[in-house]
């Protein structure tokens, strides 16, 4: 791949990352490199590297069906290709189909059409986890070239920098002043759509979940298609898709802590966003009184004494000024 084409691809990518919605960006971005590197499937999601296995957070399947996660699950122990990838963070690994592999690895291969693969994990500074892209190709394809594993290798860090400009632009745009992450799942509960920060709080309040399925107290909300849950660090919402989409939209808000009750943070939340008593009140059912005295608690338990500081102390996240 020359200079030239590798400069317009990285420049496509970076257009998307401004025009293309949260639940396009992944599809696209594979169809633009499609060209360069050809393919038949892929898998791109988060990972968390743990004792050199890989826990899979989230994921995003191209031209894969669903099952396919839950089924790699079942192999995910054995899978010499993850665990190759743990062992050489910021390198893409070439699985050429011809090295030993388990009857477990071999069945789900065939189950899937897979023949050989090109797989990289990319640290994530800020949030301790790593993002992975895979490309995979079927038997009627050649066996990706040292090559192409080579342009892969140098173009999966930009494909995965540009990701995070777009949940930059996007999503934190949308609910930066709530301090909220979304996400989507599938029917079953795995992420199909979220930020390395939405994952990030999930891990904090959940330090042992090991991947797949939402944690198991997030569970029955899933099952309910809607509803609210208040961890230590978190409040977790859940809601449908749409009428035509099986999965839900998770929305994550880290909580502020020092003993504010949900009430209080909402008010809180509202009043340094700009709401006024009024419209707070109205929004709530409560009255413009009430609204005062909610937001009189919030100052003597955070230590702040005006708008202002108030912003400041939910923009961090907790901690006095």
């Amino acid at each position: 791949m020359d200079l030239a084409r590798f400069s317009a691809l990285v420049l496509a990518w970076q257009r998307l990352a401004v025009e293309t919605p949260p639940e396009g960006f992944r599809c696209a971005a594979l169809t633009l490199l499609e060209p360069a590197v050809p393919f038949a499937s892929a898998w791109w999601g988060i990972a968390n590297p743990q004792a050199g296995q890989v826990s899979v957070m989230q994921g995003y399947l191209h031209r894969l069906p669903p099952a396919f996660i839950e089924d790699w699950w079942g192999i995910a122990d054995v899978d010499a290709l993850a665990r190759r990838c743990a062992e050489q963070p910021g390198i893409t690994v070439l699985d050429d189909g011809e090295g030993p592999i388990t009857p477990a690895e071999a069945a789900f291969d065939t189950r899937y059409g897979l023949h050989c693969a090109l797989s990289t994990l990319v640290p994530d500074e800020s949030t301790g986890l790593y993002n992975f892209v895979s490309l995979f190709r079927g038997q009627a394809q050649p066996v990706f070239s040292e090559d192409e594993r080579g342009v892969v290798e140098l173009l999966v860090p930009h494909l995965v920098q540009t990701e995070q400009t777009h949940w930059r632009l996007g999503l934190r745009r949308q609910f930066a002043a709530a301090g909220e992450h979304q996400a989507q799942t599938d029917a079953a509960g795995y992420l199909r759509h979220a930020s390395p920060d939405f994952c990030h709080l999930l891990v904090r309040e959940f330090p042992a979940w090991p991947g797949g399925p939402l944690p198991l107290p997030l569970q029955p909300l899933l099952l309910a298609g809607q509803g609210q849950w208040q961890g230590q660090s978190i409040e977790v919402g859940v809601e449908p898709l749409g009428s035509n989409a099986p999965g839900r939209r998770i929305t994550v808000r880290s909580r502020i802590g020092h003993g504010l009750t949900r009430r209080e943070e909402t008010i809180a939340r509202a009043y340094a966003a700009g709401d006024s008593y009024k419209e707070i009140a109205r929004q709530l059912g409560l009255s413009p009184a009430t609204v005062r005295g909610y937001l009189r608690e919030c100052y003597l338990k955070l230590g702040v004494s005006n708008k202002a500081a108030l912003g400041g102390v939910l923009q961090r996240g907790g901690g006095k000024p």
